[in-house]
């Protein structure tokens, strides 16, 4: 439960610091984006070690919350909390909620089932100059020929990210969604950084404090960086003119 935590929550950082580019502008969001595509069976590889990861996760999430309940058979008469908080108390809730929310965001932007335009001629830009070798046939617009070294012969076409990420958030609704879904992130994140340390034996009276209190300044902090921006494309500060 904890290595594949830990496995999450590295992505969900580096997930967090490349979608920031998006501030940087078009140009940059999109090359950003077009290298990821670009990296073919690599990036194939890292879905299913992520999949891999989240089906790991729920399953030692049900175990524990299984085993948990049979340590226990009956229940109290009164309930009391004196050490657990709302964040660990809903953990499996926050969890479900989250996977929910994946699903719909691969079916969004990923896989694009909700939106097929995205897909479409509408999100691609032409962004840079083909350059072939010599002696390397080719056909333009049924045309054979062959160019000389380093001769132009065509325009780059890649996927415009950026215009399709602009498109989504200007939807108020679909805006409210991901904020939702990113809240519901942080609240899960507060409690399993501190129970990762935890589970892996990195613990003790002086460690515990500082790492609950990192727990929740990291949950909250990927919170704010994912929300601001759909926030601020809602606003305007981001693709206002398109």
């Amino acid at each position: 439960m904890a290595l594949t935590g830990l496995l999450l929550i590295l992505f969900a950082f580096g997930h967090a610091a490349g979608n920031l580019q998006v501030f940087l502008g078009p140009d940059t969001f999109n090359t950003y984006s077009h290298f990821l595509q670009s990296t073919g069976e690599l990036l194939w590889i890292v879905r299913l070690i992520l999949l891999a990861a989240v089906v790991l996760h729920i399953y030692t999430a049900i175990k524990l919350k299984k085993m948990n309940t049979e340590a226990k058979p009956q229940i109290y008469k009164k309930k009391g909390y004196q050490k657990s908080t709302i964040y660990s108390r809903s953990m499996l809730f926050t969890g479900l909620m989250l996977l929910a929310f994946i699903v719909y965001h691969l079916l969004h932007f990923t896989v694009r089932v909700t939106e097929p335009a995205y897909a479409g001629a509408e999100f691609h830009e032409l962004y840079g100059t083909q350059i072939k070798g010599a002696g390397l046939e080719i056909n333009i617009d049924g045309h054979t020929m062959t160019p000389t070294e380093g001769e132009a012969v065509g325009t780059l076409r890649r996927h415009d990210t950026y215009s399709m990420v602009i498109d989504g958030f200007k939807r108020t609704h679909i805006s409210i969604i991901y904020i939702i879904g990113v809240i519901i992130l942080g609240m899960h994140l507060t409690h399993a950084l501190q129970s990762m340390f935890q589970t892996l034996g990195l613990s003790s009276p002086v460690i515990t404090p500082k790492v609950n209190a990192l727990s929740k300044w990291f949950g909250w902090f990927l919170t704010i960086i994912y929300s601001s921006i759909p926030i601020s494309i809602m606003l305007g500060l981001i693709g206002g003119s398109q």
